[in-house]
């Protein structure tokens, strides 16, 4: 199963970030992954986190981020992520943020089907917010590029099976959220800190517009 989230926007005003992080986890064992959330749940948290519907990387202590990810490396969880280095982006696109989020998202997936040779239909769950854009829209082009984009000719791809959940309701979704924020606070803060414990789950990094360093 492959989860879906994103860090930072697709703003280019002047306080928007400079980075923007599509992140996704391929799990085998969703319970376990999703305990990661369940087990900090389970601690003496301040009162302020036992008020708010779900944690989010953003809105989290150093030291809740940092069991969060702890837990995650110990999973049979890969991360695939891409980072879109914002400053890079053709001027005709800025004012196509469905268009550049679609195909970030495609792209991603695309890369996940051919380096695991995926032939079966996956699963993948996203926010249902993410992002706001038109569902049919990024369903369509998700299914495109998953089918089409990149792919030898031997591999017949089943067309993915794409749920848009409400993340307060899922905690593989709230994971991948924590996957998002630390690999973005890599880039945007230079501090690679919360990267580093998750580093050895990384399997593919797609860098736009800076190469491919990782796959």
């Amino acid at each position: 199963m492959i989860y879906l989230d994103e860090s930072g926007d697709l703003g280019f005003g002047p306080r928007s970030s400079k980075y923007f992080v599509l992140a996704a986890i391929i799990t085998r064992e969703p319970d376990k992954t999703s305990k990661c959330i369940k087990k900090i749940r389970q601690q003496k948290l301040p009162k302020k986190y036992k008020t708010i519907p779900e944690l989010k990387f953003h809105n989290s202590s150093q030291t809740i981020r940092s069991r969060v990810l702890e837990c995650v490396a110990q999973t049979d969880t890969d991360i695939a992520y891409a980072v879109l280095r914002k400053h890079q982006v053709y001027k005709r696109l800025k004012s196509q943020s469905s268009i550049l989020y679609n195909y970030l998202c495609g792209s991603l997936i695309s890369k996940i089907i051919t380096a695991y040779k995926l032939e079966d239909q996956i699963k993948v769950f996203v926010d249902r917010s993410l992002y706001g854009f038109e569902r049919e829209n990024f369903d369509n082009y998700l299914t495109w590029k998953a089918c089409l984009g990149n792919h030898s000719e031997e591999q017949n791809i089943d067309p993915p099976d794409i749920v848009h959940i409400d993340s307060r309701q899922d905690k593989c979704i709230q994971v991948v959220d924590f996957v998002a924020g630390a690999i973005n606070h890599r880039y945007s803060m230079d501090d690679p800190t919360y990267y580093n414990t998750i580093e050895q789950r990384v399997s593919i990094l797609m860098d736009f517009f800076e190469g491919k360093d990782k796959n």
